[in-house]
């Protein structure tokens, strides 16, 4: 009688762990996506302005751009016409998409490191967080979505055709984001 229910019972326990391990199988998983980015730019300094903190350079292809250096330079007066400016960034942003409205979060830790006195300007800033928002618009033929960034302007970004079920992803569902980038600046 004691091994009747015994095996009852295992029976029952291995219908319950291969239902469980089906029902696995079966569930659906949000549309997602990850985008990776890295990239270097060298320009040359022109011209520095240091009552506005503006910058002048030029890369590599003649294209000149102003820039305006943040108090978070540190030694800028040490900056003149002539220094390269190497500027790395590394970027990785993994998101989920949840269907329908939801609350929206931002919470970003940031870092940066900065030059001795005396030193030409330089530096690491690493910026990771969690993003929530909503889907501002969807283009499913450029494989675009738009929504607010963290500092709440509007970015757009190219999924590429890993994302699965890109088609599923609708205006208004929420975007669940992780995100680091790191940005480290060299002066020459």
């Amino acid at each position: 009688m004691r091994t009747n229910g015994i095996v009852g019972r295992l029976i029952a326990l291995l219908f319950l762990c291969t239902t469980a391990a089906n029902a696995e199988i079966v569930a659906v998983e949000n549309p997602s996506f990850t985008i990776t980015d890295a990239k270097t730019t060298t320009e040359m300094v022109q011209d520095v302005d240091y009552a506005t903190r503006k910058v002048t350079m030029i890369d590599t292809s003649g294209k000149v751009r102003v820039v305006k250096a943040g108090p978070d330079i540190h030694n800028f007066n040490k900056l003149k016409p002539g220094h390269e400016v190497t500027i790395e960034t590394f970027q990785n942003i993994s998101a989920e998409v949840k269907p329908g409205p939801g609350d929206p979060l931002n919470v970003s830790l940031e870092g940066q490191t900065a030059p001795l006195p005396g030193e030409l300007p330089s530096g690491v800033r690493t910026i990771e967080g969690t993003l929530r928002t909503k889907i501002e618009a969807i283009d499913y033929e450029k494989r675009t979505v738009t929504f607010k960034g963290r500092k709440g302007d509007m970015r757009t970004y190219v999924i590429g055709p890993e994302a699965k079920r890109f088609n599923e992803i609708k205006r208004g569902d929420m975007l669940w984001v992780e995100y680091s980038q790191t940005i480290k600046m060299t002066v020459k």
